[in-house]
């Protein structure tokens, strides 16, 4: 075993050397006692928070906020946003996060009276315009952009916002 030993290279004994050291620590470290661990749970000894509406400055808001009772009738007209097909000018097409930013705020100065919008389809950002729920206005709007100078503006089909009127009857 000696001459073995005085044979092998300076580098091979090393790594046996650690090689004999780290079974040796998993060996011990393997003998230690699994400590059990309390896992029980009651979610009955959580704390809750208590509800806002119970709190009692809510309650005095909700109840002072009660107005005078209206006449019987048709109520005050109110609209709901609704999304549906329809179509939007698309003004510009860009990878670069900074020239599609720039050309936003350009395009919600232009058209003051329409939605614009900044959408990220990786990796373009697009900037469009309106809320077009026929061909006819959206082709009316593309015309407005060219004459604004945005000579690579579209129109393309795509899900829209627009308002729907709703009635109130009250008896």
């Amino acid at each position: 075993m000696y001459y073995i030993c005085q044979a092998m290279p300076m580098k091979i004994k090393g790594l046996v050397l650690i090689i004999i050291i780290a079974c040796l620590s998993l060996l011990l470290a393997g003998q230690e006692a699994a400590v059990p661990q309390d896992e029980s749970f009651d979610p009955l000894d959580l704390y809750e928070p208590s509800l806002p509406i119970l709190d009692g400055s809510m309650i005095y808001e909700i109840i002072t906020d009660i107005q005078t009772p209206r006449e019987r009738g048709l109520e005050q007209d109110s609209a709901r946003v609704v999304e549906k097909m329809g179509w939007k000018v698309q003004l510009f097409s860009t990878t670069d996060f900074y020239e599609a930013d720039s050309l936003y705020l350009k395009a919600v100065d232009d058209f003051i009276d329409q939605e614009v919008v900044k959408e990220f389809n990786s990796p373009y950002y697009k900037i469009r315009v309106g809320n077009c729920t026929t061909r006819e206005a959206a082709e009316e709007l593309l015309k407005r952009a060219a004459n604004l100078n945005y000579r690579d503006a579209w129109i393309i089909r795509t899900p829209v916002k627009t308002e729907e009127k709703l009635f109130l009857y009250t008896y």
